[in-house]
C-alpha cells in the first residue's frame, strides 16, 4: 500500500505540472496512475477475492489458466475449443492411461522371482540386495558394451519387487 501511494502521490504531482507547464506530463502520469491502482488493487485483497471467486465458479482449469469457451476467431479458434497441440497432449495422456490399465497383476514378478534374477538368497538384506542389483545394472545397462535393454528392465523390476 506505501508504494502504491507513492505512485499516487507521483501520478497527482505530474498531472499538476501537466496542467500548468506542459501537457506532456499528463501523458508521462497515465502510467504511474496505472501503476498505483494495480498496486492498491493486488495489496487490497481484492484480487486475491477476484480469484477465489472464478476458482470456485469453475472458470479455471487445472493448470490455473482462465477457461474460455469453445469457439471464436483466430488461431486458436479450432474444435472443442483446444488447440491441434492441446488435443494431441489429451490423446497422448489418454493413450498412457489405458496402457496402464491394461496391465494385470501376473505382470509383476514373485518375491522368489525378483530374487532369482537378482541372483540373491531369500535370506538376503536390503544392502546384499542393492549391491546385487548395481552389479547387474553395471552389466546389463543399455549404454555399455555388452548391454542388454530387456534384461536391464527384469533387473530393474526385480529390484523395484524386493525394495518394496
Amino acid at each position: 500500500m506505501g508504494i502504491a501511494s507513492v505512485f499516487v502521490g507521483i501520478t497527482v504531482l505530474m498531472m499538476v505540472v501537466g496542467l500548468a507547464v506542459n501537457p506532456f506530463f499528463l501523458f508521462v502520469a497515465l502510467p504511474f496512475g496505472g501503476s498505483a491502482y494495480l498496486m492498491w488493487y493486488q495489496a487490497s485483497g481484492k484480487l486475491a477475492e477476484r480469484m477465489r471467486r472464478q476458482a470456485a465458479a469453475g472458470q479455471f482449469n487445472a493448470a490455473g489458466r482462465q477457461r474460455r469457451a469453445p469457439g471464436g476467431f483466430g488461431p486458436r479458434a479450432s474444435r472443442a475449443g483446444f488447440s491441434a497441440r492441446e488435443r494431441a497432449r489429451r490423446a497422448r495422456q489418454n493413450r498412457r492411461r489405458a496402457k496402464r490399465g491394461t496391465k494385470t497383476v501376473s505382470s509383476r514378478l514373485s518375491a522368489a522371482e525378483a530374487r532369482s534374477i537378482l541372483g540373491v538368497e531369500s535370506s538376503a538384506s536390503q544392502s546384499e540386495i542393492k549391491t546385487a542389483y548395481r552389479q547387474q545394472a553395471k552389466q546389463h545397462h543399455p549404454d555399455t558394451d555388452g548391454g542388454n535393454e530387456a534384461r536391464f528392465k527384469k533387473i530393474s523390476k526385480a529390484y523395484e519387487t524386493l525394495s518394496e
